[in-house]
């Protein structure tokens, strides 16, 4: 069993937190897991990929092509993930425009960077994570909400159960457990409903 899953997004979204949750509930569950982080200005609002694998790996890094799940934080990092998706791979979507930080750049119309990313993969779920954090009390844990997101909408809920990352939130997360624990909740209940 293999399960590659590539994180992309802008830095202060919580990438990292979520790839360490999921590779120590995959660990936690008696699977191999390798995580490896690459990115630019993260601290600046720059993008951040982070490549998680699972099961039967020997290398941390994802091929292009080769992702089985795609998380993307951001709708024009959906747009910049496309390349390590094929016509099989599921990507969840983070329903939020982050303009970046270069002056008068015209921001495509979200409903297009839609309309791209479902052409091109098997299943495109686009969830309102930021919404959902914002209404638990902060943005923070919008991280969560895509985390519970994954686990409700794709194969790594047939590998790694509720139990070991609601356990990995515990050991991983020092502060607000609680309030993680409830975005990772929420994530998996939308997670439902979306289209």
């Amino acid at each position: 069993m293999r399960l590659n899953i590539y994180l992309t997004g802008v830095g202060g979204q919580g990438l990292i937190t979520f790839a360490s949750v999921l590779g120590q509930a995959a660990v936690d569950s008696g699977l191999r897991a390798l995580v490896a982080e690459t990115h630019g200005l993260s601290q600046r609002g720059g993008a951040v990929d982070v490549h998680v694998r699972i099961g039967d790996v020997d290398s941390p890094l994802i091929p292009k092509g080769g992702a089985d799940i795609v998380v993307a934080f951001e709708l024009i990092e959906a747009l910049r993930s496309l390349p390590f998706t094929n016509r099989t791979t599921v990507l969840i979507v983070n329903r939020r425009l982050i303009p970046p930080p270069i002056l008068k750049v015209k921001l495509p119309k979200p409903e297009l960077i839609e309309a791209e990313v479902k052409g091109r993969v098997a299943r495109a779920y686009f969830i309102n994570a930021y919404d959902y954090a914002v209404k638990i009390g902060n943005p923070v844990f919008e991280n969560m909400v895509m985390l519970g997101a994954l686990h409700a909408l794709s194969r790594v809920s047939e590998v790694i159960s509720v139990e070991s990352i609601e356990g990995a939130i515990v050991k991983v997360i020092g502060k607000a457990v609680s309030e993680n624990l409830k975005a990772f909740r929420l994530g998996r209940s939308i997670a439902s409903s979306v289209s």
